[in-house]
């Protein structure tokens, strides 16, 4: 005699395992159950932790799959409540019936109706009415208490990067710094507000700090270090559902900060020309003091060519390119090098390239790292083959081949981030090399030849910071060109000059 097989499903969401419904204590329920009908059990189908609002759940679509294949092998589906598989829409259960019907398989509740009657059908759609009338009610109160801790400052759900989920003695849950994270936040806040930084600048930078995805190791994109620097969840307000709420959380950095930043992210380049314009958002505003110029170009009167402007947006008068540069080359001219000082900076060389032998010998080399790499991809490729194949060293289990290749994706992760990062450090180094030979008292001639993306790199080199009222450009310079402009005058026989250059405006009309 053909005895009726059977499979189980079970669920449990987080909160259920306190309330009797574990997954041990249904499926020795479920069993006892099939063993009362005559079923044998052939599978088991456990759902840990996942919600029954819609059948997107890994286990069901993976019983719904199998039984498919093995039709033929199964005869009833047994189950606890029929809360267990869907607490869903009429379409989920329409999906489940049309299931149950293409596979002549039997659902069968255990502490539910089953019997096959129009009583039993509508006692089914009472039970699966109020399972759904009890998720939608769930959810409700759940919203309404996430709605509420927003409304007290209490940041429902993840902490943002910076901050750390933590939960008190008595189970309060609070957010708190990230001694860690929270450094490269506020310096990721720094950097850009200075103008000198793109997105993708600044996750370069910071990855270098040591600012990686603690998952993957690699360095944040810049879409994600935009949805951070625009968050004012970092100056302790609370943004939710189009609301902003006055946090209790600490602040990581200051109101005056974060708005500068925001200034930066409101300019636009205009559309109608592709071209680099290298001092946008390096000089900042003294009308206002909030913002800092942004360029645009204009066509001169009587078809005298387009000129770039640089302009506030609270309406201080422009200043035009030509002229920043004519002040800047004249800032670069008083630029003096003796030539004892020439040798001191060869000697710097020197050891600048002693260091980057020293480092390149104390590491592995990149065709080392890269053979490395290639071998735990080769062993990785074929311990997956072997295993398909069937052909895993004796006495080794599913559990130690895991770790084995957990353990290897480790250390192939670990080898990419090196060979990035040595590439990383060599560019550095040598750049910094190039940097100086190339300053020595030939630096008005470069910024003349430069690019506009080059004469930005100069600037940002000599200038600790540029500002404009409207009438004077003020340039202060790193403290080491002082010294330079400091030799230049008693080269000439002048007494030291002031710190800062001056452009004056003589456009009103600007």
């Amino acid at each position: 005699m053909h005895k009726k097989k059977c499979i189980i499903y079970v669920r449990v969401s987080t909160e259920e395992q306190t309330k009797g419904y574990s997954l041990n204590g249904q499926e020795r329920i479920d069993r006892e159950f099939a063993a009362s009908l005559g079923y044998e059990v052939v599978k088991v189908f456990r759902e840990e932790g996942i919600s029954a609002k819609d059948l997107n759940r890994p286990q069901l679509q993976e019983l719904i799959k199998w039984t498919r294949e093995n039709v033929s092998n199964v005869d009833a589906l047994i189950f606890y409540k029929w809360e267990r598989i869907s607490r869903g829409t009429e379409y989920d259960y329409a999906v489940l019936g049309k299931f149950f019907e293409e596979c002549k398989i039997t659902p069968l509740s255990v502490t539910e109706c089953n019997e096959d009657s129009p009583e039993g059908e509508l006692l089914r759609w009472i039970t699966k009415g109020t399972a759904l009338y009890e998720r939608r009610k769930i959810s409700q109160r759940t919203t309404m208490g996430m709605d509420q801790k927003a409304r007290e400052g209490i940041r429902p759900g993840k902490a943002p990067i910076g901050y750390l989920n933590f939960t008190n003695p008595d189970n309060t849950k609070i957010i708190i710094v990230d001694p860690i994270n929270s450094q490269y936040i506020k310096k990721a806040f720094e950097l850009y507000a200075t103008g000198n930084y793109s997105l993708k600048r600044l996750g370069d930078t910071l990855y270098l700090d040591g600012f990686k995805h603690p998952k993957t190791g690699e360095k944040y994109p810049p879409r994600k270090f935009e949805w951070m620097l625009k968050n004012s969840f970092y100056i302790g307000k609370l943004p939710y559902k189009g609301m902003i709420y006055e946090g209790v959380h600490e602040p990581l950095i200051s109101k005056e900060l974060f708005y500068e930043v925001q200034s930066m992210f409101g300019w636009k380049k205009p559309k109608t020309h592709d071209i680099f314009f290298p001092y946008t958002n390096m000089i900042k505003c003294e009308c206002c003091g909030k913002h800092k110029l942004s360029a645009e170009m204009k066509r001169g009167a009587h078809n005298s060519g387009e000129y770039i402007y640089y302009r506030c947006k609270c309406g201080c008068k422009a200043i035009k390119q030509e002229d920043l540069e004519k002040t800047f080359i004249d800032m670069l001219d008083d630029i003096y090098i003796p030539p004892k000082e020439i040798e001191l900076m060869k000697d710097e060389a020197r050891e600048i390239l002693q260091a980057i032998k020293d480092y390149e010998n104390s590491i592995e080399n990149p065709v080392e790292i890269q053979k490395k790499i290639e071998q735990i991809k080769d062993r990785i490729k074929k311990s997956y083959q072997d295993k398909l194949d069937g052909n895993l060293p004796y006495g080794m289990s599913e559990k130690d081949w895991n770790e084995m290749m957990a353990s290897w994706a480790s250390e192939l992760n670990q080898l990419e981030i090196r060979l990035e990062e040595r590439k990383q450090k060599s560019k550095i180094l040598y750049n910094k090399l190039s940097l100086i030979m190339a300053f020595c008292n030939q630096l008005p001639e470069l910024f003349r030849l430069a690019t506009p993306q080059q004469k930005r790199e100069i600037i940002q080199t000599c200038v600790r910071t540029l500002s404009y009222n409207g009438e004077t450009l003020k340039i202060e310079l790193f403290p080491v060109f002082y010294k330079m402009k400091y030799w230049k005058n008693v080269k000439n026989g002048a007494p030291d000059g002031i710190r800062t250059h001056a452009y004056r405006n003589h456009n009103p009309r600007s």
